[in-house]
């Protein structure tokens, strides 16, 4: 790679050996994937910070770094074991808590801004079009990419966290025109019936693993393309979609002589049934990603339909982040007192539910990909739609 007189400074070790770190970390990135150059970044987006995913050898890491670097990009972070600026709704023992508040601290100490969020693009950080990132979390960086028109890679924790000290990322794969283009067409059919659009994506990730697809045949919203994204870049590898008509960059492209997949309802329906058991769960919980301002205020609605109260015994999350959860203070307050929990800064993925609820149901085709792993949460898992999910469980 072509490095600017400064950045071979940094790698010479002019700025301490933890800034040295962070540009091999660059570099030998930048030389596997065959980039000429670094390039600046808007932002940098942190995953995995929950104590559940990082334990004691990442905290540790952290709080090595917090004593000698400081971030040079604003850069947010993923939702934390518990709801680190809630009331204290969502119950963890001191011993995790402690841990997990080290993180916290480690990762402020550095300069990292606590959104507490995978969804930081509804956020007052949300990236315009045709800047470069360093985003973590898939969700995140499939949406950035599809829907608002920003490059980003699908970086991993030590990539991300090394362009938030140095402030720039190789200039590969999709900050590259070529590295966007579609490479399968998809033709949704719906004449068959509905679908869910997170069923759906999943259905595209595990099938399509790291090709971006051009999807036809569906015109979904901003929070459509959110499911669609989310479980693809979960049960798969894509960092990227179009939607013919929907998506910013869709119309570039010329897709004549790709390869074709073909996708129905009975398709889609018949991989749902594998999502989830049949059990009874002791949680319903909603927002995996973090819900919007339009999908709060939907259960919120649905709540109210069903009559406004939860049934004795079940319990019912909603976890969204800091700025959607006050701006919509009308519908919080419906479910609030409807007696579900509003829950920021966390999710149930990441906290852990696993002494409390053994079933949890969730809406969320990525949640399930995650909360069926013994590896990860190893709960089981009762998928539905959101709408079934209040009807049945509420």
């Amino acid at each position: 790679m072509e490095l600017t007189r400064e950045e071979e400074r940094l790698l010479a070790g002019e700025k301490g050996p933890r800034v040295q770190e962070c540009m091999r970390i660059l570099a030998a990135l930048g030389d596997l994937y065959g980039a000429r150059r670094l390039v600046p970044v808007w932002s940098v987006q942190l995953s995995g910070i929950s104590f559940k995913t990082m334990g004691v050898p990442g905290t540790e890491f952290l709080e090595d770094m917090a004593r000698e670097v400081k971030f040079a990009v604003p850069t947010t972070i993923n939702p934390a074991g518990y709801d680190v600026g809630g009331p204290g709704l969502v119950q963890t023992s001191p011993e995790f808590k402690e841990k997990q508040d080290r993180i916290v601290r480690a990762l402020t100490t550095l300069g990292a801004i606590p959104t507490f969020s995978c969804t930081p693009y509804t956020t007052e950080f949300a990236p315009p079009p045709g800047v470069h990132l360093a985003w973590a979390e898939s969700s995140a960086v499939i949406y950035v990419n599809s829907v608002l028109g920003s490059y980003s890679n699908r970086e991993g924790a030590p990539s991300a966290l090394a362009s938030a000290v140095i402030g720039k990322t190789p200039d590969y794969g999709l900050h590259r025109p070529e590295g966007r283009r579609p490479q399968v067409v998809v033709d949704v059919d719906t004449s068959k019936g509905p679908m869910l659009y997170t069923v759906l994506g999943a259905y595209l990730g595990k099938v399509l693993g790291q090709k971006i697809p051009y999807l036809r045949g569906i015109r979904p919203d901003l929070d459509g393309l959110k499911e669609i994204g989310s479980s693809m870049s979960a049960w798969g590898a894509v960092p990227m979609f179009h939607v013919e008509g929907v998506t910013p960059e869709a119309g570039r492209y010329d897709v004549r002589g790709l390869e074709r997949l073909s996708v129905d309802a009975g398709v889609v329906g018949e991989f749902q049934r594998c999502l989830g058991c049949q059990e009874t769960p002791q949680l319903v919980a909603i927002g995996c990603p973090h819900c919007t301002k339009g999908e709060l205020i939907q259960i919120a609605q649905a709540v109210k339909r069903k009559g406004g109260k939860l049934k004795p015994g079940t319990e019912l999350w909603v976890c969204s982040n800091r700025r959607v959860i006050s701006e919509t203070a009308a519908a919080v307050e419906v479910l609030r007192q409807a007696g579900a929990k509003v829950i920021q800064d966390t999710c149930m993925v990441v906290a852990p539910l696993g002494d409390k609820f053994s079933t949890v149901a969730i809406n969320s085709a990525k949640a399930a990909f995650y909360m069926n792993r013994k590896s990860f949460s190893g709960q089981k898992v009762v998928f539905d739609s959101t709408q079934n999910l209040v009807e049945n469980y509420l």
